[in-house]
């Protein structure tokens, strides 16, 4: 009986569930000293090299460590990369949306508006107010930067036809 890359898989399984004959435990033994082994069985010589010694207690085979991510399933590292993704976007929206009011509105604290003779001091109570004023004044200075830019325009275009009458009459 010839063992082979191809069928060594298959003798090794008969071999740990009991059915080998010892003329296949031989086969067996010899093909983990040859150089052919492939690398995902490497870690199995150790074992068969001390069945074939007579299994001496001195020389008890340790199992080779494989690194801890390589014996965690790819079930668990999924599930815990999920997790993990959770709880980095719920720290993210807890800490974006948290109460940042206080910080982002601490500029006005002091501000109040007054309502019908009543004065509203709470900020949180009078910032849709302020904010509309906000709004009005970005809406005042764009109608001036709009002004400005054309009354820019209309200068260059007196420099021009001076500059035209000027050249005409020398």
């Amino acid at each position: 009986m010839e063992i082979t890359n191809k069928n060594i898989e298959e003798y090794i399984q008969r071999f740990m569930e009991g059915e080998t004959t010892n003329a296949e435990e031989q086969a067996i033994y010899r093909f983990f000293h040859t150089n052919e082994v492939p690398e995902h069985l490497k870690p199995y010589t150790d074992m068969f090299t001390w069945y074939e010694e007579g299994m001496p207690e001195e020389k008890l085979p340790t199992p080779q460590a494989r690194p801890l991510w390589k014996r965690i399933p790819l079930e668990l590292w999924s599930m815990g990369i999920a997790a993990m993704l959770v709880i980095g976007i719920g720290l993210g929206i807890v800490l974006s949306f948290g109460d940042s009011t206080n910080e982002e509105w601490s500029c006005y604290e002091g501000s109040y508006v007054e309502v019908n003779g009543k004065r509203i001091t709470d900020v949180k109570a009078i910032m849709p107010i302020i904010l509309e004023t906000l709004a009005e004044a970005e809406a005042i200075e764009k109608g001036i930067e709009e002004r400005l830019a054309e009354i820019q325009r209309t200068e260059e275009e007196i420099e021009k036809r001076e500059e035209i009458v000027l050249t005409n009459n020398f």
